[in-house]
């Protein structure tokens, strides 16, 4: 059958601009779309560069290439051919389409396309997207495109943001344009589309706005709700030398590793910038501690708090404590609070008021502005956060370095005070 866009895809396909993101419910048509796009291209235009992408590359081929190999290709194996050890399909006029997850940013940032695609962009950071579009720099197509789908997040994620700021266009899908749900000559959903939506509709909460709906809606029970990033976010700027820093720890390997670098100004109201953050899985803990000593080189950083945890013996493994390979590796850590309700309230007071003492540096830290809005209160104590929704872990590992962090600004130790931490003038230099 013929692909014919419409609704939303076919203004996707019209649009030309440099940013464009199809948002909307689960099931209208969004990928099928510009997976559709994707291939046209690639045929119009001989030698054309185009990529497929998802953060995690793992997860593009039980979606993004099903659709795009039995839908789009389908049985026409003259059209284009893949190549397993590029990771590329061909076509017969000179044009490729790679695929690449941005785990992989050798693949996915360092060669130069004309039109990317990318499938869930909600799961992106914003320093991903920054180097997609640094890679739009093929030139044989009239114009280059970074396109993206996704199902709708919180209202106050980065592209969203972005979107409302002007810098992307933001397309609303509906369930309407996909023609195996709804029959535009009846006027009428088709059976596929009773059952699809019937199973929409049996959601419930924030889930259901979201996938049913298609609203940018945050979780049930949001627990920061004084978050803003209109009062948050603070234009980056180069931290004063003088001013006393610190580092805050969340350790992870199969889970994230987060480390967070703070910064406090002296004067009143003594506000706090997070100015840096490593995030990221599957880092060894003495590799770990040589990025954090390699970054704070030079800087007047006073301590390293870390989650209490990593001190512990690991008696079972036979192994030392993280701590202590961090110490072998150059980075000396102590002891966060671990108090979770203390140091919640402490976060909570470090966003509250006109001019919240929290401002974290635009760009700087990704994962904790993208990940802050989507933490949602325990069930069981509306004064914790919860560890998990639904049998899965949320993903708190920068909202928690963020606590340890404060924590240790809340109830600093006596030594710190000879570098300043705990008054508003430094009475000795860091060596």
């Amino acid at each position: 059958m013929i692909y014919r866009p419409r609704g939303s895809i076919r203004d996707l396909w019209a649009y030309h601009g440099r940013e464009v993101l199809v948002s909307g419910p689960a099931g209208t048509g969004k990928s099928r779309g510009a997976l559709e796009k994707l291939d046209k291209c690639a045929r119009l235009w001989p030698r054309m560069r185009g990529l497929i992408c998802r953060k995690q590359r793992v997860t593009l081929t039980q979606s993004a290439l099903v659709t795009f190999e039995q839908e789009v290709l389908g049985q026409d194996v003259a059209r284009a051919w893949f190549h397993h050890g590029d990771q590329e399909y061909r076509y017969p006029n000179g044009s490729t389409v790679a695929v690449a997850g941005l785990d992989d940013p050798q693949k996915s940032g360092s060669t130069q396309y004309d039109l990317v695609y990318v499938q869930e962009a909600t799961d992106l950071e914003e320093d991903d997207w920054s180097m997609l579009l640094r890679g739009l720099r093929n030139n044989v197509m009239p114009y280059q495109q970074l396109m993206a789908d996704c199902n709708p997040g919180p209202p106050n994620h980065w592209l969203k943001v972005r979107c409302r700021q002007g810098a992307c266009l933001l397309i609303a899908s509906r369930h309407e344009d996909n023609p195996a749900l709804w029959d535009e000559a009846a006027g009428a959903w088709t059976a596929q589309g009773s059952a699809y939506l019937a199973t929409l509709d049996s959601l419930t909460g924030y889930m259901k706005r979201r996938l049913r709906y298609g609203e940018w809606v945050a979780g049930e029970g949001m627990y920061f709700t004084e978050w803003d990033p209109d009062k948050h976010v603070c234009e980056a700027f180069e931290v004063p030398p003088q001013w006393p820093r610190w580092t805050a720890t969340d350790w992870g390997f199969a889970d994230p590793w987060c480390t967070l670098w703070l910064a406090r100004d002296p004067e009143p109201p003594h506000r706090i910038y997070v100015y840096r953050e490593f995030y990221r899985a599957g880092i060894r803990d003495h590799l770990q501690a040589s990025y954090i000593a390699r970054a704070s080189k030079g800087e007047r950083v006073v301590a390293h708090a870390a989650d209490p945890s990593m001190f512990n013996a690991r008696t079972e493994s036979n192994r030392p404590s993280i701590a202590s390979v961090y110490a072998q590796n150059g980075v000396g850590l102590v002891p966060a609070s671990n108090n979770r309700i203390a140091g919640w309230q402490a976060f909570r007071r470090a966003l509250s008021g006109k001019q919240p003492r929290l401002q974290i540096m635009q760009g700087r830290a990704p994962n904790l502005v993208r990940t802050l809005p989507e933490m949602v209160c325990d069930p069981l104590d509306p004064e914790d956060l919860a560890d998990a929704l639904r049998g899965r872990k949320t993903e708190d590992h920068a909202v928690d370095a963020c606590r340890y962090g404060l924590m240790h600004e809340a109830v600093p130790r006596r030594a710190h005070d000879e570098y300043g931490f705990n008054s508003g003038k430094s009475r000795r230099k860091v060596a």
